[in-house]
């Protein structure tokens, strides 16, 4: 019967690269013996170093991503303050003077006034850990008539800064319109 062809044990691949780096560059023996340079290498494998270094290398670069953003504070986006609009028959300097005794018969002192521009801003006034200011402007609409935008903000202090809160509603701005209506006219009767 004739021989059939038996498989040879396989060699690693590793065994035969190494006899022909041994042969064409004829590597100098270690002390005991060994390759320094051939039994250093492991070739890259599946789970080997190349794997470990991607692994590490990725969970350094996301711990560092992480770390950046918790040191970072990112403003906060601040809520607009509450504005109320209204439309008086006046003068925009009969207006701005109701509003400045309006706002000073509240207590709001002093005041920055922007004549030119047809606007007023108080300073702010501090109760405890609540601080409110007024801002007013003034738009002319037509020769009779202007529109008073009114901005009433106010802030609570939270452990070292101030933040907006919202707590003036419809009501109290129309109230507030109500006493800037009422000046007007007692303005108009003093210059008569």
């Amino acid at each position: 019967m004739p021989q059939m062809w038996q498989p040879k044990k396989p060699a690693s691949i590793w065994q035969f690269l190494r006899q022909d780096f041994e042969e064409e560059l004829s590597i100098p023996q270690d002390i005991e013996g060994n390759d320094g340079l051939a039994d250093n290498f492991r070739p890259l494998q599946k789970g080997g170093r190349l794997i470990g270094r991607v692994i590490f290398t990725v969970s350094v670069l996301i711990f560092l991503a992480l770390f950046t953003g918790a040191c970072r504070h990112a403003p906060l986006a601040l809520p607009e303050p509450e504005k109320a609009t209204q439309t008086f028959d006046a003068d925009e300097k009969i207006i701005m003077k109701a509003i400045t005794r309006v706002l000073k018969d509240h207590g709001f002192n002093p005041f920055q006034v922007e004549a030119d521009r047809g606007r007023l801003e108080t300073d702010y006034v501090v109760q405890g850990d609540w601080r409110t200011k007024v801002v007013a402007t003034i738009k002319k609409i037509s020769r009779k008539e202007n529109e008073v935008t009114l901005s009433v903000i106010t802030e609570e202090k939270s452990f070292s800064r101030w933040q907006l809160r919202k707590i003036m509603g419809k009501d109290q701005y129309d109230k507030l319109f109500g006493e800037i209506e009422m000046q007007i006219y007692r303005e108009w009767s003093k210059r008569e």
